[in-house]
């Protein structure tokens, strides 16, 4: 089959690091999956792709992206967007060129810029690929027109997107499909492998990863900081996120350095800001923690229960795929300063605890997020695309 995945990629990260190794594991199964990109102007992503040996065609370089919301100022906004409509009839006219060579059965796409240079009924299925959480109501009302009305099909990367696209009226069940993200454990392993040897004076690793954005919960996990710090626990917090080209991205990483700062915790936190290999920084912590306020399946408690990690999360979107309380980690009230502390300490004190949650976690993973179970979740959805 041949599958186009059409990306606006502006920076790279756990869903288009998921995307690259999705097309991968398609080519090695036989199928003819490319990656389309409109700009090409993000490096690390582009090297990427190029490494994992995908074919890329990039529709118009430009180093420069057309952030529509990049300013909260309306006329700066009004201006992007005309920028925006005039660099649209471009890429229209160049994704049509392509795919009339290469003759795609599916284009999958994961958002409203991708989905608005197709249109339905040109000899291709449009598959919405909704690889985070799928909040209908603060979805604007041309958005929901566009994905009700110009995709074949839905895909979800949990049950719970999958239940969302439902109730929001986008689409019926036997169209939402789920595919669950996959881990390669054998990349695990091998950097399992290099973890030192811990002693009982180390302190315990609490790992936060995710870009610098309100809703990613970093200012629970500062109060948190706080709390273990106020009570003598012997730990150390990584801050590991993206920060990215917005203003409300800036300010909230300088918002959180000088916290950091009020709070005299510059010994106990370490901010790491757009890490090349986080797996170095995984395979030396000891506990993630995820108080983010929406997800769809986030990667990130995928690959700390890989490491045999325990998370602790907020019950959003897809968290509870993974986490199951009190055996492959922790469910904390939304948000709740005094729960994740309560489950931290726990671990903290308990290392027989703390081992079992350790193993269930891993051996979740190993059972439901290998690439068999994501290969035989996609073949589900190309048979029917084959009958339909």
């Amino acid at each position: 089959m041949n599958i186009i995945f059409l990306e606006a990629v502006q920076i790279h990260g756990g869903a288009r690091k998921s995307t690259i190794e999705l097309a991968k594991r398609l080519n090695e199964e036989g199928h003819n999956a490319v990656i389309v990109d409109f700009w090409g102007n993000c490096d690390e992503f582009v090297k990427d792709v190029q490494n994992n040996e995908i074919p890329l065609k990039i529709l118009k370089q430009n180093d420069t992206p057309i952030a529509i919301f990049n300013s909260r100022n309306p006329l700066k906004i009004f201006r992007n967007i005309a920028l925006f409509l005039l660099d649209w009839v471009s890429l229209k006219r160049a994704f049509n060129a392509y795919q009339k060579t290469f003759r795609p059965d599916v284009v999958i796409i994961n958002n409203i810029k991708t989905n608005s240079i197709l249109r339905k009924g040109r000899g291709y299925k449009i598959a919405y690929f909704a690889r985070g959480w799928f909040a209908y109501n603060s979805i604007s009302f041309l958005k929901k027109l566009m994905f009700k009305y110009n995709s074949d099909y839905f895909i979800g990367v949990s049950q719970s997107t999958r239940q969302a696209i439902f109730t929001g009226g986008l689409a019926p069940l036997e169209k939402i499909f789920v595919v669950p993200n996959a881990i390669d454990l054998s990349k695990v392993a091998q950097y399992k492998q290099l973890r030192r040897e811990r002693t009982e004076s180390d302190p315990m690793v609490i790992l936060h990863c995710g870009g610098f954005l309100p809703a990613k919960g970093q200012d629970m996990s500062l109060a948190l900081a706080k709390k273990l710090k106020n009570n003598h626990i012997n730990f150390k917090m990584i801050f590991m996120g993206a920060v990215y080209d917005s203003p409300v991205s800036v300010k909230f990483l300088n918002k959180i350095k000088t916290e950091i700062s009020l709070s005299g915790l510059e010994n106990n936190i370490e901010i790491v800001l757009n890490h090349k290999d986080p797996y170095t920084i995984f395979k030396e912590s000891d506990v993630l923690i995820h108080p983010s306020d929406t997800e769809g399946l986030p990667r990130v408690i995928m690959e700390s229960l890989a490491f045999e990690m325990p998370a602790i999360a907020n019950p959003v979107g897809g968290v509870t795929d993974y986490i199951l309380h009190n055996f492959t980690g922790y469910i904390a009230n939304h948000n709740d300063v005094d729960d994740y502390y309560d489950y931290v300490t726990k671990l903290y004190y308990n290392p027989e605890l703390y081992k079992w949650i350790a193993g269930n976690a891993k051996a979740l993973i190993a059972k439901n997020y290998a690439k068999k179970n994501q290969m035989e979740a996609f073949h589900k959805i190309f048979k029917k695309l084959d009958n339909s």
